[in-house]
């Protein structure tokens, strides 16, 4: 079953040729297991398995990740 919210976050960056970070993208997503009915031959049976599905990709440069990070800060204390 899908859940109505996102449970899995991801981080992938770009960096310049001497390391400087250029770009931060935040992957959403949720994982949940998917249940299909597979014939074997016992009979049908239940299988379950992992699934993900990305919902958003939020695309930041350098200054608008470090805001982010110091709101989340604010919000939640350095600590």
């Amino acid at each position: 079953m899908k859940p109505e919210y996102v449970n899995t976050f991801g981080l992938r960056k770009v960096s310049s040729p001497t390391g400087e970070i250029l770009e931060v993208t935040l992957d959403a997503s949720h994982k949940y297991m998917e249940t299909s009915v597979t014939v074997t031959s016992k009979g049908l049976e239940n299988i379950s398995t992992p699934a993900a599905e990305l919902v958003a990709s939020i695309v930041m440069n350098r200054q608008t990740a470090l805001s982010l990070r110091n709101l989340l800060n604010q919000t939640l204390g350095e600590g």
